[in-house]
């Protein structure tokens, strides 16, 4: 694999002996049967590479760091690292989610300093406790468990780069190993998501009756369960070449129908109690996965379920609540109330969870915005939006396939453009929006979220309201 260049100041042969320390001894013998393979039985060596099975994993990593050359370990490193930093990064991002099968994290606290932790790690078979601290000329890194205490970089102390990368309180460039480009966006992909899930304490997309909840963010699919085997574990779609949405639709109306055993004719099915992803509709628009759910209501005979396609949307939407972000998630800051130019904002509740992170960022950058967390009890709430529209020096519009359910969100839209607002929106999901709504937002300048990373999503955004706030 072609090695992008580094700005580290180190040699390869650093880099090759930490890589042997970061191997388990399995693995550093397969090393040694590939040297042996390429450059003695067919290469211009005379003598195989022996007498090191009784050598402890220190000693073996001293041996075959002295016994190559620089031009075999150069061929070696690049051989190996490639799948070794691979698995390490995979590892340790589990242990970060919480999917990992044997450890998680018990608990962290920062090191002085504020590039480093210290984190106790909890498992079946015992704890690990690992350090790590970025310091401008050095790191300093410790770790309990056989990689770590031999200075190798093992998961734990990787899972702590992890934390510090989605903090950005670190670059690639700080990395113990030349990460592939290309290869770590998938990486931080989830890192964003993980970010925005602890943080802002992201509520399920949609949830069903039997403690079953998924989360979805672009082509980052999250299930989570509960129950004596309880677990949680997060997709790719993009990397299986499946549509999102497909996928979706599919693994609801599995879990709705497995507890229906079909050769006895017992069991109920389970019920969808969340639906802020609108899974019901694409569930209906798809023939196949209705003959499925129907096909499979037959065989219980149990004329309380659905036989026809009216009724089986029906029952789909009999024990939907409202979502529990609604319910949870608390205004992050309170409304502007002064006279100085503010941004009103525009969004529907249902995508609370993901409007709040956003306006809290630009409320940190020192910008005065209202929203309807500010309407008092007592006040005409139409009459209140309307002054604060009026009065508004930019109106800011969250858009999404939630916004063809709520009318108040469309006349929003409508008297922001009819009084001829300063007018930014912001996708933040690729969807179909009503013809009228889409008609109305033709003109609007807007900022599609879904095809941005994070960071590159606030970027855009606060230069686009400081460019408008200037004129």
């Amino acid at each position: 694999m072609a090695k992008k260049k580094s700005k580290k100041k180190i040699s390869k042969d650093y880099d090759f002996k930490l890589l042997l320390q970061s191997m388990t001894v399995a693995k550093i013998k397969e090393l040694i049967d590939y040297y042996n393979e390429k450059f003695v039985i067919n290469g211009p060596k005379d003598e195989l590479l022996k007498r090191f099975s009784t050598l402890k994993k220190a000693e073996l990593v001293e041996f075959v760091d002295a016994a190559f050359t620089k031009a075999e370990k150069d061929e070696l490193y690049d051989e190996f690292a490639p799948e070794i930093i691979q698995t390490i990064m995979t590892d340790a991002l589990s242990l970060v989610s919480g999917e990992h099968k044997v450890e998680q994290i018990h608990n962290a606290s920062v090191i002085s300093g504020g590039k480093g932790y210290r984190v106790w790690f909890k498992g079946k078979y015992g704890s690990n406790r690992a350090s790590l601290q970025i310091l401008d000329d050095s790191t300093k890194k410790s770790c309990t468990c056989r990689l770590g205490s031999i200075d190798g970089i093992c998961m734990h102390q990787m899972a702590i780069y992890l934390m510090l990368l989605s903090k950005k309180a670190i670059s690639l460039d700080n990395m113990p190993f030349n990460v592939d480009e290309k290869w770590f966006k998938s990486i931080q992909k989830r890192l964003d998501l993980l970010a925005a899930q602890s943080l802002f304490k992201e509520d399920p997309t949609i949830m069903l009756s039997n403690d079953y909840s998924i989360y979805v963010s672009g082509d980052l699919v999250t299930l989570q369960w509960g129950g004596d085997y309880a677990g949680r574990t997060t997709k790719d779609i993009s990397e299986e070449g499946g549509d999102v949405d497909e996928w979706v639709a599919q693994k609801v109306v599995d879990i709705l129908l497995k507890p229906i055993k079909v050769k006895t004719k017992e069991g109920a099915p389970n019920k969808l109690v969340i639906d802020s992803y609108g899974i019901i509709s694409k569930i209906m628009g798809n023939p196949k996965l209705k003959e499925k759910i129907l096909k499979k209501f037959a065989k219980l005979e149990d004329p309380d379920l659905p036989s026809d396609e009216q009724s089986l949307e029906e029952f789909l939407r009999s024990d939907l609540k409202e979502q529990t972000a609604d319910l949870k998630i608390d205004p992050p800051f309170e409304a502007y109330m002064g006279n100085e130019p503010f941004l009103f904002i525009s969004y529907t509740h249902k995508d609370k969870s993901e409007v709040y992170p956003i306006i809290e960022k630009l409320y940190n950058n020192g910008i005065n915005i209202w929203y309807d967390e500010g309407i008092p009890l007592s006040t005409d709430w139409c009459n209140t939006l309307a002054e604060k529209i009026l009065d508004c020096q930019v109106f800011l519009s969250f858009i999404s396939p939630h916004v063809n359910e709520s009318d108040n969100t469309q006349d929003e839209i409508q008297f922001a453009i009819n009084e001829k607002k300063t007018f930014l929106a912001v996708y933040l999901t690729e969807g179909d929006l009503s013809p009228g709504l889409k008609m109305r937002m033709r003109r609007i300048q807007g900022i599609e979220k879904f095809q941005m990373d994070q960071e590159r999503f606030y970027d855009k955004l606060l230069n686009e309201i400081n460019r408008i706030v200037s004129n």
